[in-house]
């Protein structure tokens, strides 16, 4: 349940959304102009891998910290790998297997307005936050805008924040507040365009896995 939250969360993506023109006093850049970069970038990225490290804080629990490899492909390939999941699709199968109980769970790939896809926030660009600038930072010593957003209407994310590396316009980090947690997501050693393998996005379990097809 919980690694479904997180995933479910991983939207963190989704979220360079704008259509503001507020001004920061740091170099005299607005917060529009930062998505239009941020946008510029993505638009040219055809596959990406990425580190990451995620942190979800429920409101009467602990925090609880896992790390994992995003690997994503346009149009609608993806895999998540992390310590004891590893979600796959090619966009028509998708896979979930946890090595822990020895079991994968194989299904139609299913595209809906609330299902996960990081391709869909990586490559597309829904206006549906308001986004402020609202200063600099710094990520492992690189310098970063921070933007603050908020939802158009009311839903599930109440609130984030995003960073976005000067050097690069890449999304380095964000955090997402719902009703229900808080989540904090770090995106490091970012590779575009090294011509992942259509094969990466398949999977074949493990002598001895249990299957449940649910086609």
């Amino acid at each position: 349940m919980i690694f479904k939250i997180i995933l479910s969360n991983l939207v963190v993506f989704a979220l360079f959304f704008t259509n503001s023109a507020v001004f920061s006093q740091d170099d005299n850049i607005t917060a529009q102009e930062v998505i239009q970069n941020v946008q510029s970038k993505y638009k040219d990225i055809t596959d990406a891998t990425a580190s990451f490290t995620q942190t979800i804080k429920f409101n009467k629990s602990k925090a609880q910290t896992s790390s994992g490899t995003l690997y994503i492909k346009k149009e609608t390939k993806y895999r998540i790998e992390t310590g004891t999941q590893t979600i796959v699709t090619d966009g028509g199968t998708s896979w979930s297997y946890t090595p822990g109980k020895k079991q994968v769970v194989i299904d139609n790939y299913k595209e809906t307005g609330n299902s996960f896809s990081p391709n869909k926030y990586l490559f597309q660009y829904p206006e549906n936050f308001y986004s402020d600038l609202t200063g600099s930072d710094k990520i492992s010593g690189k310098d970063v805008y921070v933007l603050s957003l908020k939802p158009r209407e009311s839903g599930y994310v109440k609130s984030a924040k995003l960073w976005v590396g000067k050097d690069d316009w890449m999304i380095k980090k964000i955090v997402i507040v719902t009703d229900e947690s808080t989540s904090t997501y770090t995106v490091k050693n970012i590779q575009t365009n090294t011509g992942l393998s259509n094969s990466k996005f398949t999977f074949s379990p493990p002598e001895g896995t249990e299957v449940i097809d649910m086609r």
